[in-house]
């Protein structure tokens, strides 16, 4: 089937580019797909019931029940402590509240999918920049494969699980929802199969709203045959709604510095841990809409490093070759678009990155 949320290149030399509309944070549950789930989130957008930063807070707000020093720990860290309390076997009263809490936003992601597949008027009404053939889209996909961290072992089986009751409720057919083994590394995975070396070690990032996940990739036969993770940096100078075009720039150009530093560091750490030569391919999953190098300008912490080029993959090639001292070849590719890369096999198929917020990737899109 045509899929709306992409625009085709007729040019072979090109990519396929995403449109900033397959977002589905932006969905309005105007109406409960379907009544008997207690949860008031009828009238909200995706994006005010269902985060990393929402999952952090109700587990800071239910911490004495989970039985668990909350303070001890940082936003980013709370789904991860969550999920462990899940299968706290010397705890089953805090176990039992924190599948509590787990389920109920398995119960949310239902209602997401639910009112996605039927599309019913007030949904439709509620978000005016989708059209007949983007609602008719998601009525016809069959499957949906979680990934992600917060999709990642028995803290995705739950999702998973709770978003199917809701489908029940309805009596209605669910999407077939899958869940892939190597949910946390599904990006760097993507990414990897960009790299046209058929053998080597390759420097693999992924420019995360809240963090910048730095690993290198050994590359054998065409394959991805070691993935070697190195600590996670802080996203900084993420601001996008600035009161100045002046201030925008400023911004850009410290974004684009500490990028530039991160991504010299991982060069550098790469080559001392593995003590060898690392290839000029530089493969970088980034939360933007971006197609061949060109980054989406209108959102996103990232959209402001546009006024440092009109391609900002040229802007990282110039200057990284000049620190590292040899030449190198970065490519940009869209977050969500890296991790559904894995699939390119399933039509019929949308990935859904379960994370800071819902990313969306397509596995059908073409990347050159």
């Amino acid at each position: 089937m045509d899929n709306p949320f992409l625009i085709r290149s007729d040019d072979p030399k090109k990519s396929d580019r995403l449109t900033p509309l397959c977002s589905v944070n932006k969905v309005v549950i105007a109406k409960l797909p379907v009544y008997g789930v207690d949860d008031p989130i009828e009238g909200m957008n995706v994006k005010s019931f269902f985060s990393a930063k929402i999952i952090a807070d109700t587990v800071r707000k239910n911490a004495p029940l989970l039985h668990i020093n909350d303070m001890a720990y940082s936003d980013k860290d709370l789904p991860k402590v969550l999920a462990r309390k899940a299968n706290d076997a010397s705890d089953c009263y805090g176990a039992k509240e924190a599948q509590r809490i787990i389920k109920k936003f398995g119960s949310r992601l239902g209602l997401l999918l639910l009112t996605l597949k039927l599309g019913e008027k007030e949904n439709r009404y509620a978000r005016p920049d989708w059209t007949f053939a983007h609602w008719e889209y998601w009525k016809n996909v069959s499957d949906i494969v979680l990934v992600g961290g917060l999709a990642s072992g028995s803290f995705g089986e739950i999702l998973r699980d709770s978003a199917n009751e809701v489908f029940a409720l309805k009596c209605v057919k669910p999407y077939n929802i899958l869940l892939y083994a190597n949910a946390a590394q599904a990006a760097v995975l993507g990414c990897a199969a960009c790299i046209e070396a058929r053998s080597g070690v390759f420097v693999v990032m992924d420019f995360g709203q809240t963090g910048i996940k730095r690993s290198c990739v050994v590359m054998r036969d065409g394959e991805a045959a070691e993935i070697h993770s190195f600590e996670t940096l802080p996203s900084r100078y993420m601001d996008w709604e600035l009161p100045s075009e002046e201030e925008k720039l400023r911004q850009a150009k410290k974004l684009h510095a500490y990028l530039i530093s991160a991504l010299e560091k991982t060069y550098r750490e790469a080559e001392r841990k593995l003590k060898t030569d690392i290839g000029d391919e530089i493969i970088i999953s980034i939360a933007s809409y971006t197609s061949d190098g060109v980054l989406d300008s209108t959102r996103g912490g990232y959209a402001k490093l546009c006024l440092l080029g009109e391609n900002y993959a040229e802007v990282l090639n110039w200057e990284l070759s000049g620190r590292l001292r040899r030449e190198v070849r970065v490519k940009l590719i869209h977050d969500g678009t890296a991790v559904a890369l894995n699939f390119r096999s399933r039509r019929s198929t949308v990935c859904l990155s379960v994370g800071s917020y819902f990313g969306v990737g397509f596995p059908e899109t073409e990347i050159v």
